[in-house]
């Protein structure tokens, strides 16, 4: 299917708006995760809740299914049932490695995506089993996803801190939200 001029200019309109949006998240993520040590991280509001670490045990391995599986043709290598259950010690600096590399391989996958890509179809695997979509939904459904859980991150992060939490931009926050340390 060939798209017209109009059309062109909106899909890359929302391409460079999908790259914002993913950005976006992932600074809110690497600042909160910035604010906390490696207990913080593992910690757990409640049995069966997620920890932090969790979320990003998560989201790393969602960007790389659809990112590099999805879009991409890779093999799928995901254990999405561990990135929940892992109860593991692994440190703060390793958690955002993996994340960042899955970060890194989505940015990639996004820019090189034309605007005609978006009208494609993919296989995807979801929960209730593989189905087709199209390249603009996967790119939709994972960065509301990504914000999703960023949004979460940042909940579990301010439980924690309190009026430690120190935010992003300060200078939008009314003086009595803001940081008291």
């Amino acid at each position: 299917m060939s798209m017209g001029s109009d059309s062109n200019a909106a899909a890359r309109c929302f391409l460079d708006e999908a790259r914002a949006r993913l950005e976006e998240s992932v600074g809110l993520i690497h600042h909160c995760v910035g604010q906390l040590d490696d207990a913080q991280l593992w910690w757990r509001p409640r049995e069966g809740m997620n920890s932090i670490a969790n979320l990003s045990l998560h989201l790393a391995g969602n960007l790389r299914q659809r990112y590099q599986v999805d879009l991409g043709g890779e093999p799928d290598i995901r254990d999405r049932f561990g990135e929940f259950t892992d109860r593991g010690a692994t440190p703060k600096a390793e958690l955002l490695r993996r994340f960042d590399i899955a970060v890194a391989g989505a940015i990639e996958r996004l820019d090189a995506l034309a605007p005609e890509d978006l009208v494609g179809t993919r296989r995807t695997q979801r929960i209730a089993g593989e189905v087709e979509k199209s390249v603009l939904a996967i790119l939709f459904q994972t960065l509301t996803h990504l914000n999703g859980h960023a949004q979460e991150i940042l909940h579990i992060t301010r439980m924690q801190l309190g009026d430690r939490y120190a935010f992003q931009n300060p200078d939008g926050v009314p003086p009595e939200m803001r940081s008291r340390s």
